[in-house]
């Protein structure tokens, strides 16, 4: 008789215990029939291709009771540029919903590769095979395998290409492999250069080799002192990495300004020709006088002043065309097509394209760094094997500071007591004050035994220190 009250009493108490699960299912079924979103997706996470166009409506299944145009949609975090998983908002009245959105990427790269020419054992990289690849992240190059360079001939190589997401292009391109035997060129000239001017060794001259891109490079200074008046000879040794050695001594003399007899003033001009140019012209042959002007292609209406300069006796010289610093500053090649189209511009009006450049902002500037790193150093060793040869400068009248008054631009144009001057000024439009100033320039150094004459091969090289 107890046994069998037990098991009543068991069946009674697991009855109650079904009777509270189902009794909790219930509730929570009609939490979230009253609670739930009323905003269904086709699924609660969606893929979608790096880059591409989104139309966050087309993940909504159905708004109950409602429209899917009427549904805010908040995407603001969602960066469709950068492979990740990201949350868009949804929401309709009161009620939100989340959507997880996964930006990725499934398409492999496009990879196009060029042939090259190597010396044996040379090292290279993947990359130095790459012409052109298309992708939507960033990319790793790499050989497919170890390859030996070390023999005469053509050898097959495979690049592997892989993107963020896990894809990979596996594309083939032939090396040849030739022996080399061709020293490093130092190309360079002797110089001079003024007392306590400042002078970097390594820029004066500029090594070129048929493979290796950074031949190594040593300096025998044999006891060179930019302090101290004297002829040096530099040595300067390139070897390649082949072992191929060559050497260059370049002479350099430092000579005593105070010590020299002549008293000239290198009057230069930027920027024009210009509306101010046939007032310069005409100040300068009233006082007969020689100048420098760099000119640009900025002014057409002003052109037949280049021609006019050139006869009467002035040196033209070319600042670049544009003078546009993000163009030209943007790579070596694209310096020098602004640089030969302003060649080409001066050749049109006195017959040949002038070697004597000054670079926008002088070879000391900085500005350049925004658009390309070192490129000066770079421009100022490539002008000089191409056969120009730049000029900055040792004083100026403060022309292109603005809102300089008249009074100060003269103080700052006569300050210089060097026996050998160079002054930068500007003849562009809106340098009318440079205009003003000008007789009182001329007539300062006059009084104090200096002759006024324009660049030509016996005028010093002024070069600044470059700082990119």
């Amino acid at each position: 008789f107890i046994m069998k009250e037990n098991r009543l009493n068991y069946k009674h108490i697991l009855a109650f215990f079904v009777m509270i699960i189902v009794v909790i299912t219930l509730f929570w079924q009609l939490f979230r029939v009253i609670f739930a979103s009323p905003i269904v997706f086709v699924s609660q996470t969606q893929e979608v291709e790096i880059d591409s166009e989104v139309d966050y409506c087309a993940f909504i299944k159905e708004v109950k009771n409602g429209k899917i145009e009427d549904v805010k949609i908040n995407s603001k975090d969602v960066h469709l540029d950068q492979l990740g998983e990201y949350k868009v908002i949804y929401q309709w009245k009161d009620k939100e919903n989340e959507l997880t959105l996964k930006v990725v990427d499934t398409v492999a790269p496009k990879v196009e590769l060029k042939t090259l020419e190597i010396a044996q054992n040379q090292d290279i990289k993947a990359e130095d095979l790459i012409k052109k690849i298309e992708d939507h992240t960033q990319t790793e190059v790499s050989f497919e395998k170890d390859y030996d360079f070390s023999k005469v001939g053509k050898v097959e190589v495979a690049i592997v290409v892989k993107d963020e997401g896990g894809n990979q292009t596996v594309e083939k391109t032939n090396i040849e492999v030739k022996k080399d035997d061709q020293a490093p060129v130092i190309i360079g000239n002797s110089f001079s250069i003024t007392v306590h001017d400042e002078i970097d060794l390594k820029t004066i001259v500029l090594v070129k080799d048929n493979y290796d891109n950074q031949p190594q490079l040593t300096i025998e200074d044999n006891g060179f002192d930019k302090d101290k008046v004297g002829n040096y000879t530099v040595k300067y040794t390139a070897v390649d990495f082949a072992g191929n050695q060559t050497e260059k001594a370049i002479q350099i003399a430092v000579k005593d300004e105070k010590a020299q007899k002549d008293k000239i003033v290198y009057l230069t001009f930027d920027d024009g020709p210009s509306r101010n140019t046939p007032a310069v012209l005409n100040i300068l042959k009233k006082y007969n006088c020689k100048a420098t002007f760099f000119i640009t292609g900025m002014n057409e209406n002003y052109r037949q002043y280049i021609k006019l300069a050139h006869d009467q006796g002035h040196t033209i010289g070319l600042h670049t065309y544009s003078h546009n610093y993000s163009k030209l500053y943007a790579s070596p090649a694209a310096y020098f097509t602004d640089l030969e189209k302003v060649g080409e511009l001066a050749k049109e009006y006195i017959g040949y394209v002038p070697k004597y450049i000054r670079f926008p902002g002088g070879s000391s500037n900085t500005v350049s760094r925004k658009y390309c790193q070192g490129i000066m150093k770079t421009l100022s060793s490539q002008v000089i094997e191409k056969g120009y040869q730049y000029y900055d400068w040792n004083a100026e009248n403060g022309d292109g500071y603005s809102h300089m008054s008249q009074s100060a631009m003269l103080k700052r144009a006569t300050s210089s007591s060097q026996n050998q001057i160079m002054i930068l000024m500007h003849d562009a439009n809106g340098k009318k004050n440079t205009v003003e100033i000008l007789p009182k320039v001329i007539e300062y150094y006059q009084k104090r035994g200096y002759q006024f004459k324009a660049i030509d091969e016996t005028t010093p090289i002024y070069h600044q220190h470059i700082n990119n």
